[in-house]
């Protein structure tokens, strides 16, 4: 953890290489600012508390963790094919962001489904996990992962009451959605060097085949007592609810709605 807290602090120092962008506006003005390559220049911040990253913590999170790549590609023997494949990513994100309409009425149904969940727990702690396997390689996963990131964006700015806890935890109706960004190579080897194969979340093996695949998993299930009112069992891990694969059935929004629903 401190080592990447470490990477995270050495990139705010190359916000003026171009890398981020430049301009220090607010919002608004990053809107209708396009930036070199057709996108928008939205600047990474290290800060969770500040207005840029509370705007759009999911873009955030995703270009912090492939800027940590294309940081560590410099030191010492990195891999420039590494470093390239995460130059290209951040190339592309922001545009591939900002050029997605997720649909308002899945919004909606997405926060009805998160605070009936919120209301079934009553109050009590409730997690939905987001495992997000790709390549900084592949045309795919530079094109869907910014895309459900506008989703969690749109949906955490949709209504009042939505939070930051820090850079992986987001907050919606009182339900946190933690993220996590892994990456494979070519050969659909974990980057941090497992083996190619399965992964294991939430309880279930996960093979690394198609990317991105986007898996779902929750931290609780809800059980019917014998009064017939709901009662809640969490388990030691948490439990996995299906995956997105290379691309949606439907819409990144739908499809996640349906998973989540999934774990009600």
């Amino acid at each position: 953890m401190i080592q990447r807290l470490a990477w995270a602090m050495a990139i705010l120092t190359l916000g003026g290489c171009g890398i981020f962008g430049h301009s220090k506006k607010d919002m608004k003005d990053k809107l209708s600012t396009n930036g070199s390559n057709g996108g928008i220049a939205i600047d990474i911040v290290d800060n969770v508390n500040n207005e840029l990253w509370r705007l759009h913590p999911a873009l955030h999170y995703l270009k912090s963790e492939v800027a940590l790549v294309h940081l560590q590609g410099f030191h010492q023997d990195g891999d420039s094919a590494l470093r390239a494949d995460a130059a290209l990513f951040l190339q592309e994100m922001e545009g591939e962001y900002m050029s997605y309409e997720p649909n308002a009425a899945v919004i909606k149904a997405l926060d009805s489904v998160l605070r009936a969940r919120h209301e079934a727990m009553a109050g009590r702690p409730s997690r939905i996990d987001l495992l997000m396997i790709g390549g900084n390689w592949c045309s795919d996963t530079r094109m869907g992962l910014p895309r459900l990131c506008k989703v969690l964006d749109v949906l955490m700015s949709s209504t009042e009451g939505n939070l930051v806890r820090n850079r992986e935890e987001l907050e919606y109706a009182g339900v946190v959605i933690r993220l996590d960004y892994r990456r494979v190579n070519r050969d659909k080897k974990l980057i941090d060097g497992a083996l190619a194969g399965d992964v294991i979340f939430g309880q279930k093996s996960v093979v690394i085949g198609r990317v991105p695949e986007v898996c779902v998993a929750s931290t609780w299930k809800m059980l019917v007592g014998s009064t017939g009112n709901p009662d809640v069992d969490f388990a030691v891990e948490s439990q996995y609810a299906g995956s997105i694969v290379e691309t949606p059935q439907v819409s990144w929004e739908a499809d996640l709605l349906a998973l989540i629903a999934k774990t009600q």
